[in-house]
């Protein structure tokens, strides 16, 4: 694994070890048309010695004002949001993970909206673009590295016109 884990306790690393299995097996079989560079970067991230992520337990307490994660460079912090299960809902781990690793791939706010709700249903803890994320979007010109979205429609579409998600359509609030 080339994900080195830092400052979890033991739940939550096997709980990181359990989504980093989910993500696996999902690029094995691919849930959407994918960029066969992201492909290649996931794969590396996930299988190879390098690059090396470092992904570090960052606290807080789990409230609405706490992030679920945040990521730079190699470096994904997983804050104590993302561990824990709201309104009965699961714990948003895996697509959170998921999420940090479309942006170290290189992807902008919008792959790693597009493919983590792509890649994961919303029991399964994905959750749609908020106001601020559909803000970024229109900062970026509705186009990421990979995908570029019809504000419209809300149909999300990689640079070879194959259909890779359709956001719902209301924004969310954040978080």
């Amino acid at each position: 694994m080339a994900l080195r884990l830092r400052g979890f306790t033991s739940v939550h690393r096997r709980d990181v070890r359990r989504s980093r299995t989910v993500i696996a097996r999902r690029l094995a079989n691919l849930p959407c048309p994918v960029p066969r560079d992201l492909v290649e970067s996931l794969r590396a991230i996930l299988f190879a010695d390098r690059p090396l992520v470092d992904v570090v337990y960052g606290g807080g307490d789990g409230g609405p004002s706490t992030p679920y994660a945040r990521s730079a460079g190699y470096r994904i912090v997983l804050y104590a949001r993302a561990f824990s299960a709201t309104a009965g809902g699961p714990a948003r781990l895996a697509p959170v993970v998921f999420h940090e690793l479309v942006h170290i791939a290189r992807g902008w706010e919008l792959d790693s909206e597009a493919f983590e709700n792509a890649w994961f249903t919303q029991e399964e803890g994905a959750r749609p673009p908020t106001r601020e994320d559909w803000a970024i979007f229109q900062e970026q010109q509705y186009q990421g590295w990979w995908v570029r979205v019809d504000p419209r429609t809300r149909r999300v579409m990689d640079y070879a016109d194959r259909l890779i998600h359709v956001f719902p359509a209301r924004p969310t609030r954040s978080g």
